[in-house]
Formats: structure tokens, C-alpha cells, sequence
């Protein structure tokens, strides 16, 4: 991504932030974050948009295609017991725990998969793959 990209989706961050911030809105950034956003801190971007994240289409798929895998097998599915059920999967096709917590999430406020997401919130799941709601400030 190209300095003035970056620059400026800085700027429309900062500015959106600084504008949630007026009316009350938690997202818990600091004054620093949105002054450095705003007026063009390359590192103070970098850092935002690393935390805002991404989740390639590539990554999306393959993660889709092992759930539709268990999704579509009523034995797989009967036997799924939780994450690590499918971590060694999701690893293969090079979605890390991070992006399929993401995808996971974004499936759960979709309502898709839902009956492989429940069995997450298992002895077979580590703690950060048990549920996926999305946070109020996600809302």
C-alpha cells in the first residue's frame, strides 16, 4: 500500500474515531491513537490498520470449505467435538487461529454454520475458539 493510501485512510479512521468519541461511543483508542491517525503518524497507521486486520477471500474459502465439510457430513458433524477438530485442517490451507477466529465470528453473526460453531464452546476448543459473539463495540 502507497504513502497516501496510507495517509489517508489514517485521516478517515482518525476522523471516524474522533467523531465516536464525541458521542459517547467506547472503542477504546486513546486521544494519541486518533492525533496520530489524524495528522499522519506512519507508525500510529501501520499499527491500526494491523489491528483492524484482514481476512483474504483465499483464507475465507478454505475455512468455508472445511466447515462445509464437517457442515455436510452428519457423522463429521456428529463427531465434531471443537476447534481442534479442525485446527490441523485450517493449518494445511494456511488459516491461522487468529483469521479463523475472525471467519468463525463472522459466521456466527451471520447465523451460518451454527451448529458446528456451538460445539466450539467445548473441552475441545481452547479458550479463545469456545465462542464467537460479536463485542458490543462490534455492533
Amino acid at each position: 500500500m502507497d504513502n497516501d493510501t496510507k495517509r489517508f485512510l489514517g485521516k478517515i479512521l482518525g476522523e471516524l474515531y474522533r467523531i465516536q468519541s464525541k458521542v459517547g461511543v467506547e472503542h477504546g483508542l486513546g486521544e494519541h491513537t486518533i492525533y496520530g491517525l489524524l495528522k499522519g503518524f506512519e507508525s500510529v497507521i501501520d499499527e491500526e490498520l494491523e489491528r483492524v486486520g484482514w481476512v483474504s477471500r483465499q483464507e475465507q474459502r478454505a475455512a468455508e470449505t472445511i466447515l462445509a465439510v464437517h457442515w455436510n457430513d452428519p457423522d463429521k458433524l456428529a463427531e465434531f467435538n471443537g476447534f481442534y477438530t479442525i485446527e490441523d485442517e485450517l493449518k494445511r490451507s494456511a488459516v491461522d487461529r487468529t483469521t479463523a477466529i475472525r471467519i468463525l465470528t463472522f459466521h456466527q453473526a451471520n447465523g451460518s454454520f451454527a451448529e458446528i460453531i456451538g460445539k466450539m464452546n467445548s473441552s475441545g476448543s481452547p479458550v479463545e475458539c469456545k465462542t464467537f459473539e460479536l463485542e458490543r463495540w462490534e455492533k
